[in-house]
């Protein structure tokens, strides 16, 4: 454990040196919010690591196999996408260097906290407005929310994820010059969950395609051509993981309920197979919600949902829908893999804990789109008002030009 609380301050410091210095290059950026979200997530490193101190945990799982090398003996052999990558990630640390669990744990805090830097670089550059809830800022309040840094600092699939989809859409938002971001972020999603970078890269696809504004036809085709070939790569991966073979993905598309009684026989499972799919939706996005809240994580991710449910209320009107359709290309990438990775997860996530734990990883590409549709509709605003300035001082100018042309006369 000392070695654990050594590493937290060793890397807070270096996240303290690299949250400076992205201040002092965008203007945009709040340096002091970013610092005080380096401590909330160390604060939730802490919660975590007690959580899975009295729970079963897929942490210690991970750590006791690469410990026991029962892939084989070399790093190598640990190679490979989903649950694999994150061991051969975990491996030369643990192996080469000896790791403990608790320092482990450190290390992969770190990868989500980097996921956090980038995803509020990313609201922060694509929201021109200053939108408020209660008086604080929504989007500081949205990059605050709690049960986003719970599942962001354990040793596995959602710290890793979570730094892949903040690299991949700070990316995306200026391809010219990130290009890198969004190769590294694509590659880590892919490692991760092959089925979510398929689902994202479609996403940004249709978003560069149906987009004309920001968006240069060169990047656009070499997007697309980039985007279809790594689909044509990982196409059959994804089939694989997600358990499906080729004629019944092709029958099914996206219904993959079949899988959704098995997954939920965990302590905190509900069968959510016999539900229809907008009620799989709802539970997998806003569950739970006091009444059903299993504990005091469930009771505090009930007032998060509370706020999602507050947010997507603000979508629903007639503007809001449009906006989905003439937003810019970001607003549909983030639309479209949210819509889609949703639709996909729901219907399996009957466990609780696995629904908390994976929305997790979309929820912040939904808000962003709703604060972006409050920024289009402040920008209308603004618009209209200096309209009605313009003509009002077109207005004036004539009455007084009237007035000054019959004092000359008289």
């Amino acid at each position: 454990m000392v070695a654990a609380i050594f590493l937290i301050a060793f890397l807070s410091a270096l996240a303290l040196l690299l949250v400076g210095r992205l201040a002092s290059k965008h203007p945009f950026l709040n340096g002091r919010v970013m610092k005080w979200m380096i401590g909330y997530h160390v604060f939730f490193w802490l919660v975590y690591y007690l959580y899975a101190t009295f729970n079963p945990s897929d942490s210690r799982y991970y750590y006791i196999k690469v410990i026991t090398d029962y892939r084989g003996p070399t790093w190598s052999s640990f190679y490979g996408t989903s649950t694999t990558f994150i061991e051969w990630l975990a491996y030369p640390f643990i192996r080469f260097f000896g790791f403990t669990y608790e320092s482990m744990m450190v290390v992969f805090s770190f990868f989500g906290l980097i996921g956090f830097v980038y995803l509020y670089m990313f609201l922060k550059e694509n929201i021109k407005f200053r939108h408020t809830i209660l008086g604080y800022d929504l989007v500081t309040v949205i990059i605050f929310l709690p049960n986003l840094h719970f599942w962001s600092n354990s040793l596995g699939k959602g710290s890793v994820i979570f730094a892949g989809i903040g690299l991949f859409f700070y990316g995306i938002s200026n391809l010219r010059t990130r290009w890198l971001h969004t190769l590294i972020g694509g590659i880590i999603i892919y490692h991760v969950r092959p089925h979510i970078l398929l689902v994202v890269l479609v996403s940004a696809a249709v978003g560069f395609m149906f987009s004309t504004k920001g968006v240069s036809v060169f990047l656009r085709a070499i997007f697309l051509v980039g985007a279809s070939i790594a689909f044509f790569f990982i196409y059959k991966d994804v089939l694989t993981l997600v358990g499906i073979d080729e004629g019944e993905f092709v029958a099914d598309g996206m219904n993959l309920s079949h899988r959704a009684s098995e997954l939920s026989k965990a302590t905190s499972g509900i069968d959510i197979s016999n539900y229809s799919l907008p009620e799989q939706v709802f539970a997998f996005l806003y569950r739970p919600l006091f009444f059903d809240s299993p504990g005091l994580l469930g009771i505090i991710v009930s007032f998060e949902n509370v706020f999602y449910l507050f947010m997507t209320i603000r979508l629903f009107s007639m503007n809001g829908l449009k906006f989905l359709f003439t937003g810019s290309f970001l607003v549909k990438a983030a639309f479209l893999s949210f819509l889609t990775v949703t639709v996909a997860l729901a219907q399996v996530s009957g466990n609780l804990g696995l629904a908390m734990r994976q929305k997790s990883q979309v929820m912040v590409l939904f808000m962003f789109v709703v604060i972006a549709f409050l920024d289009n509709q402040k920008m209308r605003a603004y618009q209209q008002g200096l309209r009605r300035q313009r003509r009002l001082a077109k207005f004036n100018d004539g009455v007084i030009g009237r007035r000054a042309s019959e004092s000359a006369q008289q």
